[in-house]
């Protein structure tokens, strides 16, 4: 029990904002994501959840208190942690496998070629961004990830930009894709029907400032089956996923009626 929570993403006694003007977005906040896990964050616009992963990627630093991630403060681990942001931010004129491979100068071309197939973007190793749906960009963008092999992902809306059918197709197929490859996944969505579904475990965020309301985790499925490999629509139809659901839609709805 003690390794493994020396192994967790934590942040102790954390104190950020991003001006002396401004009220801390988080205030003494501490949170334990848990290790080898997929913990989807959620919570009202504006609370501070992409500013969580920024933190938690190193990317922002706090004004006090210390993040560790398998018992080393995130500044010395950068190497082990990769964050995908909203927008793909690829390199328009590169190819798609000069996208996933850069900045990777370890890569062996092998490991290029095996994610192009494993993200479901065999024939496409020579377009363009430009060429590319949304559906594509996230792929590329989520294999460029996977290519430095990081302990641990940080997703921020990463299908976000897509429609409802194409989110629920890509991310149960991505995700699975993610969850063989990697350790610690931590994604910030404001779909609860994504985070029900893809996750191992569910954070409800409060604002002002941001600090964690409830942890909720799904109820498990007869067999050998996971939600995730249920799909979204069949899971809608077990009275157990749907009971979920309402557990968190009421936390949710309540955090913004209320303020919190």
């Amino acid at each position: 029990m003690m390794e493994s929570l020396k192994n967790d993403l934590i942040f102790k006694n954390i104190c950020f904002s991003y001006s002396s003007m401004q009220n801390n977005i988080c205030d003494n906040l501490n949170l334990t994501i848990k290790s080898g896990k997929f913990t989807s964050i959620l919570g009202p616009s504006g609370s501070g959840k992409t500013s969580l992963l920024k933190l938690a990627s190193g990317l922002l630093e706090p004004i006090s208190g210390n993040i560790k991630y398998k018992n080393k403060k995130i500044s010395e681990c950068p190497l082990n942690v990769t964050l995908v942001q909203q927008n793909s931010s690829l390199m328009p004129w590169l190819s798609v496998y000069r996208n996933i491979i850069l900045g990777n100068k370890n890569y062996k071309s092998s490991l290029g070629n095996k994610l192009i197939k494993d993200v479901g973007l065999e024939g496409f190793k020579d377009f363009y961004p430009h060429q590319l749906s949304g559906g594509m960009l996230q792929r590329v963008a989520i294999a460029r990830a996977l290519i430095f092999k990081p302990r641990l992902l940080l997703l921020d809306e990463p299908f976000g930009a897509l429609d409802n059918l194409s989110r629920e197709l890509i991310a149960t197929e991505l995700v699975e894709i993610i969850k063989k490859e990697l350790g610690t996944v931590v994604m910030v969505t404001h779909s609860i029907e994504e985070a029900a579904l893809l996750s191992d475990e569910v954070l409800i965020m409060g604002r002002n400032p941001l600090c964690l309301i409830k942890r909720c985790t799904p109820p498990n499925i007869s067999g050998s089956k996971s939600w995730q490999k249920l799909g979204l629509r069949k899971s809608l139809e077990v009275k157990d996923f749907q009971n979920y659901l309402k557990i968190i839609r009421k936390i949710s709805y309540e955090i913004i009626e209320k303020g919190l």
